[in-house]
């Protein structure tokens, strides 16, 4: 075991490296320097254990000796601090310390440590927690498909807000927006609670279902199987959207920011079916639909006005 002054210079070094990810100010040089580092003796252990102190924000679980005390009591206060620092100097930062898993403005499949599999929409974000004893996913941002492979000893789960969509046998989306999640099944059954130790809502192929914040789990008018999860295929579903949001969810898959300019809260609402592999021509397309104009700008800036 190393002495406690080394312990404590090595999670200094791995909460550095928590504060440089989680800039977003990444290069190549550094990050190669950052995978030699990890590969050093003792150097993973140190950065998972700094990173997950940071995820949980809580304090730790008390030092063996009463001579250790002190020098964890301080870590965590540096560590807590250096947090709230990071809060406010990056919006993303806590997100990026959560997520195990990020997308950009394209859709990412990820495989799963149990060989079941999530695709994640544009600009989502999930943390894995699989143990022993179960497999849970928090869904941080954004909307994922799961495709689940079956473990008759450890139930999975999806965790977003407060509350819980757990499979029984199936495949299923989950998206959270900034004050609903919505789930809706593609095969087989899950079960919804909000919140999360409240009484089971059952859905089953093509049912969806909906909690927020402050209120229990509400059913929703059934859709048709093939077209949950369309936007894993290319393809943007819009059905009686508000233009506003119809724009913000192009806009997701751009590789640059979308503005909006003007009122859009009078127009009628859009139907369509938007192919989200072409994204500025499905931007062209919402804008000749609701009556729009687009400005290209240079670095990938869009105005619709």
């Amino acid at each position: 075991m190393l002495p406690a002054a080394n312990d404590d210079a090595l999670a200094e070094q791995a909460q550095g490296w928590i504060a440089w990810l989680a800039s977003g100010d990444i290069c190549d040089a550094r990050m190669h320097e950052f995978e030699h580092w990890l590969q050093l003796p003792g150097h993973r252990r140190a950065f998972e254990h700094e990173r997950a102190l940071w995820r949980s924000v809580g304090p730790r679980p008390q030092a063996a000796t009463v001579e250790r005390r002190r020098p964890h009591r301080l870590r965590w206060a540096m560590a807590a601090t250096a947090a709230l620092v990071m809060l406010v100097a990056w919006p993303e930062a806590w997100l990026r310390l959560q997520a195990d898993h990020r997308s950009t403005h394209v859709v990412q499949s990820v495989q799963l440590p149990d060989g079941s599999r999530a695709v994640l929409d544009a600009d989502s974000a999930i943390a894995v927690r699989f143990d022993a004893e179960a497999r849970q996913i928090e869904l941080l941002r954004g909307r994922a498909w799961f495709e689940v492979s079956p473990d008759a000893q450890r139930r999975f789960s999806v965790h977003a807000g407060n509350g819980v969509i757990e499979d029984i046998s199936t495949a299923f989306t989950v998206a959270r927006g900034d004050d609903r999640v919505e789930t809706q099944v593609g095969q087989g059954r899950v079960r919804v609670a909000s919140p999360a130790d409240g009484g089971w809502t059952y859905l089953q192929v093509g049912q969806r279902a909906a909690y927020g914040e402050h209120s229990g789990v509400m059913r929703l008018e059934d859709v048709p199987a093939d077209s949950v999860g369309a936007w894993r295929q290319g393809e943007l579903l819009l059905d009686q959207a508000s233009v506003a949001d119809a724009v913000h969810w192009v806009g997701r898959y751009r590789a640059g920011p979308t503005f909006v300019r003007g009122d859009l809260s009078r127009l009628p609402a859009v139907s369509a079916a938007l192919r989200i592999d072409r994204p500025e021509q499905a931007l062209d397309a919402l804008a000749a639909t609701a009556g729009l104009q687009v400005t290209r700008l240079p670095f990938g800036v869009a105005i619709v006005q």
